[in-house]
């Protein structure tokens, strides 16, 4: 009669890496990994280790496997696994990036229309997301804003890169109604007289701050001639005056 010797063990790997982490190579999205490789025995005769990625490789960001297979002559074969995790820590790059801007309100408005040539950005592993807090020719008010352009990877990197915006105001208020000059003559028994007028208005493309007069309208006048002068004041400090004249003229 015949017995058959079956050889069901499987082979025994020795000294399986553990896990490896990296980051990633400068201005690379990759990493290069070393290990002393495992060895195997067998109860019987071994035939081959063999591995998925040989030390030494380059393993892209992310968690990579890499697998050792022992096999034997019977083909019973034993596994050996780790893992090769590269982590990105290199943030993105900003090109170009805006200088600060400095310019006046269009006219009639209280603001002023902005453009600049987009910066740009890169990155080791490739850009997820490029945003930015204001678009060319954006409108932007009197005073100074801050734009802020933000890159980010997929790894959650960031970087950002602001500049400034600032628009001055400088325009004048506008004076309307500004009353003509006026001769009038003396009232009866006095050496002055009561002139009244409509007092003009003012606006401006931003905030009036006031609008006050040398003179009110009803007040007595003396004999000669009298100025009278309107200044408008904006909240930039601009100004813009209106003057007429008031003549008394004694008839009597």
């Amino acid at each position: 009669f015949t017995i058959r010797v079956r050889d069901l063990e499987v082979p025994v790997i020795s000294g399986c890496p553990s896990n490896i982490t990296l980051n990633t190579i400068p201005g690379t999205c990759n990493a290069t990994a070393t290990w002393t490789p495992p060895t195997a025995t067998d109860n019987c005769q071994l035939a081959s280790i063999t591995t998925s990625t040989p030390s030494g490789s380059s393993f892209p960001a992310g968690v990579n496997t890499v697998t050792y297979v022992a096999t034997d002559t019977s083909g019973n074969f034993a596994l050996c696994s780790f893992n090769v995790t590269v982590i990105d820590v290199q943030s993105p790059v900003i090109n170009n990036c805006p200088s600060n801007i400095s310019t006046t309100t269009d006219p009639g408005v209280c603001g002023a229309l902005v453009s600049w040539t987009p910066p740009t950005a890169t990155d080791n592993c490739g850009i997820n997301s490029f945003f930015t807090t204001h678009s060319p020719g954006t409108s932007f008010p009197v005073g100074t804003t801050t734009v802020t352009y933000t890159a980010a990877d997929n790894a959650g990197n960031t970087q950002t890169c602001s500049f400034t915006v600032t628009v001055a105001d400088n325009q004048n208020p506008t004076i309307t109604g500004c009353p003509g000059n006026q001769t009038v003559s003396t009232g009866v028994s006095t050496c002055a007289a009561i002139v009244s007028w409509t007092a003009p208005t003012a606006s401006d493309n931003c905030v009036l701050s006031s609008l006050v007069g040398s003179h009110t309208s009803g007040s007595s006048f003396p004999l000669g001639t009298t100025t009278v002068t309107y200044t408008a004041t904006d909240n930039s400090g601009n100004t813009s005056t209106c003057s007429f004249t008031l003549t008394v003229e004694d008839t009597r």
